[in-house]
């Protein structure tokens, strides 16, 4: 079937609109069917703007969504915001996951918020359990928009948009196109267009941390229970501690795989160095780095219940965007993530809380393993056709707008 895209934006000025217009028709050139929407506004509108108002039923519709907003005070739109809430009756409902969201925002000035502006839309994305898409770094149109890895970003103007940014909104949504159309159920394409054998899952914990390798552990045990290949690895220089120990993670192991799970415990509300270390060495000179294109997530142990359980998280999608990752977390998917504290940016244990990790802890990483090699599996596939080229139009306009055998592939764990 024909991946479907929603584009929606809030325009006062023009900015915003301009570059949603530009998203929908590169996600039109990568085949996807479109809606272009505005959310409503309280206040008489500056412009009208031809489309209609965006309902929580278009989220539903979409398979993939750009969320276009200006910049305010550093976040998201009033007129946003309220329409981002409209769809608490389809969260609660579970029914708002695993759609891939990417973002876009404009201000006046280069540094008042942009950054902060798309990292919130994220977090709505994380809350309904949908992936969350930055910009490609491998794209050679990103680092001329401004390089900012979490989405598009413009300078607001008058009239609509610079050049740069204008390209930077088509790739964008032709990108999203791409991945919706791989993660889509296709009737379309030949019977076995899935890569064939076993999804390939990569756990890198560190093993200083008894309970973050007690973790990983249980993550990797959780993406083998679906049938995939699991490395689990330790970062460099981390301490042996009692019990098996993974190999040394090198860079070769993100490679190899199609899914990357990362943990750590927090410290001063990040995740430990050594894993940062080490996931910013994957960098890459032309952006195609090991994690490029790949789903991603992380989880965490902190000392106590609020020192980094969802602050390290966070940060740490920072470094999985800046790699060209797609993250895929929790989010309120499944029953075990409310039992281990409802945290949807990633697992969370807490050491004062006992001895070894708890048992809904233990629960809550295996789910994520599971859920992460499942968006591995999905990923990898090619795309059931061809995309037709830039400038030409396919698809619609609505608005005339069981995993491989069991196999580990693991040091002794």
């Amino acid at each position: 079937m024909t991946p479907r895209v929603a584009v929606i934006h809030h325009s006062r000025r023009g900015t915003m609109r301009t570059l949603a217009a530009l998203a929908a028709e590169g996600a039109r050139a990568g085949g996807a069917a479109v809606r272009l929407l505005r959310v409503a506004e309280d206040d008489p509108p500056v412009m009208a703007w031809p489309e209609r108002v965006a309902e929580p039923e278009d989220v539903l519709w979409a398979d993939g969504l750009v969320l276009a907003t200006p910049t305010y005070f550093g976040n998201v739109s009033a007129d946003f915001k309220r329409f981002l809430e409209t769809t608490s009756p389809l969260w609660r409902k579970g029914l708002l996951a695993d759609r891939i969201v990417t973002g876009m925002t404009s201000s006046t000035c280069t540094h008042a918020g942009r950054e902060a502006t798309l990292l919130a839309l994220h977090q709505t994305a994380f809350h309904w359990g949908s992936w969350v898409l930055g910009a490609d770094p491998a794209d050679p149109v990103f680092g001329p928009a401004g390089g900012n890895p979490y989405g598009v970003s413009a300078d607001s103007r008058p009239d609509g948009a610079g050049a740069e940014a204008r390209s930077a909104a088509r790739s964008l949504g032709h990108r999203l196109a791409d991945l919706t159309a791989r993660v889509r159920p296709s009737t379309e394409g030949p019977a076995g267009s899935a890569v064939p054998g076993p999804v390939k899952v990569t756990v890198v914990h560190c093993a200083d941390d008894g309970r973050a390798r007690l973790m990983a552990q249980e993550c990797a045990a959780g993406a083998r229970s679906v049938g995939a290949r699991v490395r689990l690895r330790r970062v460099a220089g981390a301490g042996r501690r009692r019990g098996p120990v993974a190999a040394t993670a090198m860079r070769e192991d993100v490679a190899w795989a199609d899914a990357v799970v990362f943990g750590a415990p927090a410290r001063l509300g990040c995740m430990a160095a050594p894993l940062l270390d080490f996931v910013q060495s994957l960098a890459s000179a032309d952006g195609r780095g090991p994690l490029w294109g790949k789903p991603a997530s992380g989880f965490v142990t902190t000392a106590l219940t609020h020192t980094g359980s969802e602050s390290a998280l966070l940060a740490f999608h920072h470094l999985l965007l800046n790699g060209g990752a797609v993250v895929v977390p929790p989010g309120f998917t499944d029953q075990a993530v409310f039992e281990a504290g409802g945290n949807p940016y990633g697992t969370c244990d807490v050491r004062s809380a006992s001895a070894v990790p708890t048992s809904a802890a233990l629960a809550a990483v295996a789910y994520q393993g599971r859920r992460t090699a499942m968006a591995g599996d999905l990923l990898r596939r090619p795309t059931a056709a061809p995309h037709p080229g830039p400038g030409e139009r396919a698809g619609g306009n609505e608005n005339t707008g069981n995993l491989g055998g069991l196999r580990d592939d693991h040091a002794a764990i």
